[in-house]
């Protein structure tokens, strides 16, 4: 059975992060927001402050992905789009220590030592999106290594990184690659710098929340990539994905879980100051009532992320786990955020109150790294292979 309870460590953990972003991102937030940016020196002071480095330092099989939770929570509770820029890095710079040799991992291992090193991940594409078989960025095999070709529409972080994973098609199959299953092509993963010559970042994408985070295109032109930058087998992209891609989708329904407890946190804030016909909205059996909702819907999110956490801390298959945290929490926090909009009134539907950030920043937790329909296949797939609870 599993624990929920926090360790003595974690609880010093989450009052350390959670200090951290109210210093550092929440009195912010608002602007950041507004001009589409980052607070400056915030990677940096991130790093300083060593709420990130540990859990590069970790051993793939060490348990680590409970406490990312539980940082990623409090960040998102200051801000969604920092939190993202922050903890993003921390799951991909963990794929490239996982993967890469010996030699790159070293010179890795001391560049994540320095400096705060952006990682970002380049798999989504227009005329493709979950449609993996669809992938038209493509990777061919040279003399001295590959070449890689195409357009990524959505990466984040893209214009911080140092290095983005580019997922491709191909290279040709043959006796070396790793044959691929059903309809879907086989798939490759390539670590590419991204001052790369041929590669080229296209102009921010305008998007509906998360606006301090750079979402943004690339193009790939005959970018060439030396063996040593490929992650994993050729042509075992897909299996890696479902691998990993778990984990960072546990970490996106902690964001949930974060921007819910702040939208509910604001609705006691404003009930207990708001007075209508002489009472303050909080002596209102329906407004408490309400409340009282939010706290049951933010216990079973949290309880969902943990479970999908602890399931991978313990060396278990979390996938199916990982959808549902990540289904769940992100129709929990649309529901949790609208519900703020409409009790805080003319109030919440402006930019006078942080509800209608939430609201928008909400939106992308159903949307990225599979859309709420992608993760019901994935569960109904599992209760056919692993079966039901």
């Amino acid at each position: 059975m599993f624990d929920f309870a926090l360790t003595a460590d974690q609880r010093t953990l989450r009052d350390q992060v959670r200090a951290f972003a109210a210093s550092e991102i929440a009195p912010v937030a608002g602007a950041c927001d507004r001009d589409r940016t980052l607070p400056p020196g915030l990677g940096k002071r991130f790093l300083e402050a060593g709420l990130g480095q540990t859990f590069l330092a970790r051993a793939r099989e060490e348990p680590y992905l409970t406490d990312i939770c539980l940082i990623t929570e409090e960040l998102a509770y200051a801000c969604a789009a920092c939190a993202s820029y922050l903890m993003l890095p921390v799951f991909f710079n963990r794929l490239l220590l996982g993967y890469l040799g010996d030699e790159r991992r070293a010179t890795l291992a001391g560049e994540l030592e320095r400096d705060h090193v952006v990682t970002s991940f380049a798999a989504s594409e227009r005329g493709a999106g979950s449609d993996l078989a669809s992938m038209a960025v493509t990777v061919r095999r040279t003399a001295g290594g590959y070449l890689l070709d195409g357009r990524k529409e959505y990466s984040s972080n893209i214009r911080q990184a140092r290095y983005v994973i580019v997922v491709a098609r191909g290279p040709e199959e043959d006796d070396r690659v790793e044959p691929a299953q059903g309809r879907h092509a086989a798939l490759t993963w390539l670590a590419v710098r991204t001052d790369s010559p041929g590669l080229e970042i296209g102009p921010r994408w305008d998007t509906l929340g998360l606006r301090a985070l750079d979402v943004s295109p690339i193009e790939l032109h005959t970018v060439e990539v030396d063996p040593g930058a490929r992650l994993g087998p050729e042509g075992a992209g897909l299996r890696m994905m479902h691998e990993n891609l778990a984990q960072s989708r546990t970490g996106i329904a902690a964001v949930a879980v974060g921007i819910a407890r702040r939208a509910r946190d604001l609705v006691i804030e404003f009930g207990g100051r708001r007075r209508v016909f002489g009472e303050k909205l909080t002596r209102l059996q329906d407004y408490r009532f309400r409340i009282a909702d939010m706290e049951k819907e933010i216990a079973a999110a949290r309880s969902l992320v943990l479970l999908s956490a602890q399931k991978h801390d313990r060396g278990l298959e979390h996938g199916k786990e990982a959808s549902i945290a990540k289904l769940y929490a992100g129709e929990m926090v649309m529901r949790l955020t609208e519900a703020a909009s409409l009790m805080l009134g003319s109030v919440g539907y402006t930019g006078q109150s942080q509800v209608e950030k939430l609201f928008r920043d909400a939106r992308h937790v159903g949307i990225v790294e599979g859309p709420e329909p992608i993760h019901r296949e994935i569960i109904f797939a599992e209760m056919l292979r692993r079966g039901a609870y």
